[in-house]
């Protein structure tokens, strides 16, 4: 069945992002001498005058970058902004794998005055004369590997319509980068090959496996459920990434009940506990989030939430996407879920993220081999 006009038309809408890295690129042309950019995955070091960052424009920004990951069980911000005065930016601060410099032409204090001198002359005339030019990014500044960004505008008011009516994206432009760091890491040490190539010729799907991760059996009859788990150590996360599908059959399997209910028939199905008995199914304690995405050029719905076991004995966050393959006439419910009981658990559903996304179709890959 082919997908509706209006699921369609979501793949043409294209975001802000573009516009965030159509002026980007590198920084230094000479890379190679900057020193290894460093710091916890997650952290942005923003350096703005300090009467800004006091006022209604650093709140903005709190609530740009700190806004509340949904579908934690923990409180746990997008990012950790550590904010820096200008005149205090050393080098060890500079080394920062994450960094936004923020200024508007109308303030004129000691460190606002400082701030401009991050931007060039050419930059600072672009930016009195053309209102909707309000960011800028650019990569290693000060360091290989570093991700810079620039915000400003003629007035704080200026760029605080700009931010505001730009929110999401904005934050989307550092999750991405910290989503190809997780990508760089997960698959640093290896992939199960193998495996990929079997759930190719099995199941009609790609999905990049990092090494640590097994294939759970599953009983002959199932086929259309797999398992990939990685077993967590004593004091280490269990994560799992489930991938399922059902006939596509109408738009209305995108609706958030039809989504959860197949989940709930499936995941409680397949996996279960025998002791004591119980099987998974979803927390209620905080509502489950969805929003609208673009999954590598499909319409797509992305479920945030708390998943359990009935017996109590295990619970944590949850991710999912739900999506058309159009040439099988398939609807994917593919989830990473997590394990990992008192702990934070940000940088590992980032990771389940990272993971989902390398899904493809075997059509997409096969015309993605044929590309390359």
């Amino acid at each position: 069945m082919a997908l509706p006009i209006y699921l369609r038309s979501f793949l043409f809408i294209s975001l802000i992002i573009g516009l965030l890295t159509a002026c980007g690129g590198s920084g230094s042309p000479n890379d190679s001498a900057l020193p290894l950019a460093r710091g916890a995955a997650g952290e942005i070091i923003l350096v703005m005058d300090s009467t800004a960052w006091q006022s209604e424009l650093g709140n903005e920004l709190r609530q740009i970058f700190m806004k509340e990951v949904p579908g934690l069980p923990q409180s746990e911000p997008y990012f950790d902004l550590r904010y820096i005065n200008p005149f205090k930016l050393n080098d060890v601060l500079r080394s920062a794998k994450n960094m936004i410099f923020v200024t508007t032409l109308d303030n004129r204090t000691a460190s606002g005055e400082r701030m401009k001198q991050f931007f060039t002359e050419n930059s600072l005339s672009r930016i009195e004369s053309d209102s909707t030019f309000f960011s800028y990014p650019i990569n290693n500044v000060f360091a290989r590997g570093q991700k810079n960004l620039y915000l400003f505008g003629v007035s704080e008011g200026v760029l605080l319509n700009n931010l505001e009516a730009n929110r999401k994206q904005i934050r989307q432009h550092f999750s991405d980068v910290e989503r190809n760091r997780a990508m760089e890491a997960l698959y640093k040490s290896g992939e199960r090959r193998a495996m990929e190539q079997e759930l190719l010729e099995g199941y009609n799907f790609y999905l990049r496996i990092p090494q640590d991760y097994d294939l759970v059996p599953m009983e002959d009859s199932v086929e259309q459920f797999v398992w990939l788990r990685q077993l967590g150590q004593a004091g280490e996360p269990d994560k799992s990434i489930i991938i399922t599908y059902q006939e596509y059959t109408s738009e209305e399997l995108f609706q958030p009940e039809a989504i959860m209910q197949f989940r709930e028939e499936t995941l409680g199905n397949y996996i279960i506990a025998d002791d004591p008995p119980g099987f998974m199914t979803i927390q209620e304690i905080e509502p489950i989030v969805y929003d609208t995405v673009n999954f590598d050029g499909k319409f797509g719905v992305e479920a945030r939430g708390l998943w359990k076991m009935s017996n109590i004995t295990m619970g944590g966050p949850f991710l999912s996407y739900t999506f058309v393959d159009e040439s099988l006439n398939r609807l994917y419910y593919i989830e990473g879920y997590v394990y990992y009981p008192g702990k934070n658990k940000r940088t590992q559903i980032r990771e389940m993220e990272t993971i989902l996304r390398t899904f493809k179709t075997e059509a997409e890959y096969q015309a993605q081999q044929s590309a390359s």
